[in-house]
């Protein structure tokens, strides 16, 4: 495939964004196999792949495409029923078009062709019940017209088989606005029956006003085909949004008419290139000659069918004015369509935000300017310079958040593969899809997830025998969850297996010399084990798991979001998995601090007030190190002996009071400076992690400032404690 990059990589998201939507189409359709809606998107899905493809000369995806096309015509049809056979040859045919289509495939005819016979004889099979088979088809319309096609129908029918839809004509009316495209849909028109096209220019301009791109001609064509309005109906899935197009059923009264019409010539003089005039009835002979294109003037308008009258594809447009000035002034005078989304190349939008970032600290240099100048012109525009950087922080972060269900959404088929290879019966729900991080985040998130979901569906999912052994469904339920808390996303994965066993873990560390044998550890400390590399309980390994790997690569990923991760169980009731990420990693509202002559940031999420504590209250309260705070005890630690800070403590220091998960905790600073944004930076590789350290800032006097991991923080100290 010899594409520009540009246009490949536009081609591939394309191809991206519609397999994705055929994975979640088909994943739904197995849960509803009746879904007439839902045949209808894959139909739209697979023919929009079908001719992108066609487009960029993809062959074999264009063939596979259409095979694929037809049995789901027949689904749509009635002629067939979802089933498990249709799902999986339909998966398989999603995967392999990714596969031709991935940089540098390898062709693999053989493959191709197998798929393409799979999807044959499907074709030449059916799989309704005999009751339904036997059903009578769907009333014809009132005086049809005797054709061969129709006694085809009826012989079918008679035969025991599901009857094909009778031929029937239709005329089209359609005026595209560019000309691209429009060969495309003629030829593809021209591939579902007998057809005939007529293009009016009436209002084509004059030559020195001639726009290559823009098309002025109007068509009427005239199809006679079995497949019905539907198959019409998809054809026009690359019109542009601004043309206009109807479809309305010919009257077997003005068929004869309809035909004749168009086969006159009105422009110029070739009559050997017209075919005869076709006899009455909507169905022409198949090996007449090619369809010919006459020039003239518009038909009469098209008489509504019974079942529905002119069917619109876009809206009408109304009838234009005569000669070409007039038909120039139209076209420059027709409402454009509101443009609702754009597409932006991510390394644009990290630089924006980048950009941002240095704007956030050049803004808080000139707030603290402004504040030592005590200039009232210069403090007016820092404050407004400040209001505008956040309002422009704001937007530009709320561009770079997803939802995250775009990340979930993909998980259904790998729950779906691996609880088939496994002869396991698995569920998975997701909750909260519509909770919104960072694009950087959700990006780093997926190898993570995918790893706790296979330990999951391996570890965690029993049999369905075992299952019900133990008095439990024999499906089992895996629950991928996402909610918002305070400055933080907390995701949630559930299952409803095994759980997991402490003392076995236990055991294990000590085999392997992780831990001493006469160590003390709460269950929290011992489940915490199974991310150290390595470590495995699996008693044999697998093509899923067992070597003691996806954990560690879950830890270690998790950690350099700046997240964490924790783990509950009950063994025979099931596991849950927390894990507690950033909204963002570039730009928060924190507090700074200062404590021993250094700056510190809290992110301000997690603040709930700050009190003030004497020397002497501090000496009360000995080494419990608690306040009282309106009649509740609230635990502090002082910054200055967490990091060892010299100088003396001052007589009235600033506790700072945090809130994180329910649980209040305070920080013992010697002043609290001010609100500020924060540009989040890395420590670097050469530092690496910190313990309550997520990261540094540059303060607007250019000094640095460090990013406090207070749950971190407040926890090792709980530790040391204890």
């Amino acid at each position: 495939m010899a594409l520009e990059n540009g246009m490949r990589d536009l081609f591939m998201e394309e191809v991206g964004e519609t397999l994705a939507e055929l994975d979640t189409a088909l994943l739904e359709l197995e849960k509803a196999p009746h879904d007439a809606e839902l045949i209808n998107r894959i139909f739209r899905g697979v023919h929009t792949l079908k001719g992108a493809c066609g487009m960029f000369g993809v062959d074999d995806a264009v063939a596979l495409a259409h095979a694929v096309e037809s049995v789901f015509d027949h689904v749509r049809g009635g002629w067939r029923d979802v089933d498990k056979a249709l799902l999986d040859l339909a998966f398989s045919a999603r995967d392999r078009f990714a596969a031709m289509l991935a940089e540098g495939a390898d062709p693999a005819a053989e493959k191709d062709e197998a798929l393409l016979q799979a999807f044959r004889d499907l074709l030449r099979t059916t799989n309704l019940t005999e009751t339904q088979a036997a059903a009578p088809a769907a009333p014809a319309a009132p005086a049809a017209p005797t054709t061969s096609a129709t006694s085809a129908a009826q012989a079918v029918a008679a035969a025991g088989e599901p009857a094909a839809p009778a031929a029937a004509t239709f005329r089209i009316r359609f005026a595209p606005r560019r000309t691209e495209g429009v060969l495309a849909i003629l030829d593809e028109l021209r591939g579902l029956g007998e057809c005939r096209v007529e293009a009016d220019l009436a209002e084509a301009p004059m030559l020195a006003d001639f726009d290559p791109a823009a098309c002025p001609a109007r068509f009427t064509v005239l199809v006679t085909t079995d497949k019905g309005e539907n198959a019409l109906r998809d054809v026009f899935l690359f019109l542009d949004d601004t043309s206009e197009a109807t479809i309305s059923a010919v009257e077997e009264w003005e068929l004869s008419d309809a035909w004749q019409t168009l086969a006159a010539p009105t422009v110029g003089d070739a009559p050997e290139a017209l075919p005869e005039p076709v006899p009455d009835g909507p169905a022409a002979p198949q090996a007449a000659s090619a369809p010919t294109v006459a020039l003239s003037s518009p038909p009469s308008p098209a008489v509504s069918s019974e079942n529905g009258a002119s069917i619109p594809m876009a809206p009408e447009a109304p009838e234009a004015p005569e000669g070409p000035e007039a038909a120039k002034a139209a076209r420059k005078a027709a409402p454009k369509e509101a443009v609702h989304s754009l597409r932006v190349d991510a390394v644009k939008l990290d630089e924006l935000v980048n950009l941002v970032g240095e704007l956030v600290i050049a803004q808080a240099r000139l707030s603290q300017l402004a504040g030592d100048i005590h200039h009232p012109a210069l403090t007016g525009v820092a404050e407004e310079i400040e209001r505008l950087s956040n309002e422009l922080r704001d937007n530009t972060l709320g561009i770079r958040m997803l939802p995250i269900g775009t990340t979930f959404s993909r998980f259904r088929r790998l729950v779906r593969d691996l609880s088939s290879d496994m002869q396991k019966q698995i569920e998975l729900v997701t909750e909260g899809g519509e909770t919104e991080l960072d694009k950087t985040v959700i990006e780093q998130l997926g190898d993570p997830l995918v790893h706790l979901l296979r330990n999951s569906i391996d570890h965690g999912i029993e049999s369905p025998r075992e299952r019900m052994e133990h008095g439990k469904p024999a499906m089992g339920r895996i629950v991928l969850s996402a909610k918002h808390a305070g400055g933080e996303v907390l995701i949630h994965i559930i299952d409803d297996g095994r759980g997991m066993n402490p003392e076995k873990i236990r055991a294990k560390a000590v085999e392997k010399g992780l831990v001493s044998a006469d160590a003390r550890m709460t269950d929290a400390e011992i489940f915490s084990l199974i991310f150290l590399p390595g470590f495995s309980t699996a008693e044999k390994v697998t093509n899923v798991s067992g070597r003691g790997v996806g954990m560690d690569v879950v830890k270690r990923g998790i950690d350099s979001l700046r997240g964490k991760i924790d783990i509950q169980s009950e063994p025979g009731v099931g596991s849950r998995i927390i894990i507690k990420l950033p909204l963002t990693l570039a730009i928060i509202d924190g507090l700074q601090v200062r404590s021993g002559g250094e700056h510190y940031i809290i992110p301000l999420s997690l603040v709930e007030e700050c009190v003030e504590l004497s020397r002497q209250t501090a000496s009360l309260s000995g080494r419990n190190r608690t306040i009282h705070l309106r009649g509740e005890i609230v635990p502090y630690i002082r910054l200055r002996e967490v990091f060892g800070l010299p100088g003396d403590v001052p007589a009235i220091e600033q506790v700072v009071v945090t809130r994180h998960e329910g649980e209040r905790a305070g920080l013992a600073v010697d002043e609290v400076v001010g609100q500020q944004q924060t540009v989040i930076k890395s420590l670097g590789t050469y530092i690496g992690s910190v313990e309550g350290i997520s990261g540094a800032t540059i303060n607007g006097d250019g000094s640095m400032s460090l990013i406090l991991d207070v749950p971190t923080l407040v926890a090792s100290v709980k530790r040391q404690a204890a």
